[in-house]
């Protein structure tokens, strides 16, 4: 188990997180329930049409191979893969939460490289606050960060060109005010800096690191950076 721990590399003081336990009790989490179960709910016919329409298909095919048990198995693996990953993506795409679980999974891979940076104590993610989150909590020798993460799959640009990027910056030094009083809540006054980072095919063209007031910006599309 120690060795496990030792690749996970969580840090010089080993603040090992149950992420997902955490994350399905948060608002985004029940947030992404509530809209499954009522997609479920409201069109569950026409999704029961689709996949009527995909089990005929394959028997269809599995009638013209049945002669061949290496066809067969070929043709029934090609479709349960194709239903399975279909339907997770049709559903993401239909009850609108594509993008945020899309987002999630990119936090997860910050998350992840961040946890790997020597220098870095611990690193908590997806603190949730009413109907907000911050992406992730970094404790360093340096004292504590507020990361927001933003990932961008379109063309890239320069920084000043983000949309909204005032709306970001924002979104970022509230997320570190939040963590601050929270910790000064429980007795620990310490400082929370703000930082906002992009990445992405699409994060935009700028220095290592730019300072737009108290905020810090950076990039993130190479995790060796």
């Amino acid at each position: 188990m120690g060795s496990l721990r030792d690749r996970r590399r969580y840090g010089a003081l080993r603040l090992p997180v149950d992420r997902r336990r955490h994350e399905r009790v948060s608002w985004l989490d029940t947030d992404l329930r509530t809209r499954r179960k009522t997609l479920l709910r409201s069109r569950w016919k026409d999704l029961a049409v689709i996949l009527v329409a995909l089990a005929a298909s394959a028997l269809g095919m599995c009638v013209t191979v049945r002669h061949s048990p290496l066809l067969l198995g070929l043709v029934l693996g090609v479709y349960l893969g194709a239903i399975a990953v279909s339907t997770v993506v049709f559903l993401s795409v239909v009850d609108g939460s594509f993008h945020p679980r899309l987002g999630r999974l990119v936090e997860r891979s910050i998350g992840t490289n961040l946890r790997r940076i020597p220098g870095i104590y611990g690193v908590i993610s997806d603190v949730s606050f009413e109907h907000v989150n911050v992406d992730h909590v970094v404790l360093t020798s340096d004292g504590c960060l507020a990361i927001e993460v933003k990932s961008s799959f379109s063309r890239r640009q320069d920084l000043a060109k983000v949309p909204d990027l005032a709306g970001k910056v924002s979104q970022a030094r509230d997320g570190a005010q939040r963590v601050q009083r929270l910790l000064r809540s429980r007795g620990v006054d310490l400082a929370v800096r703000p930082v906002l980072l992009f990445t992405g095919p699409g994060a935009p063209f700028m220095p290592p690191v730019v300072q737009y007031d108290d905020v810090t910006i950076t990039g993130f599309t190479d995790p060796a950076v």
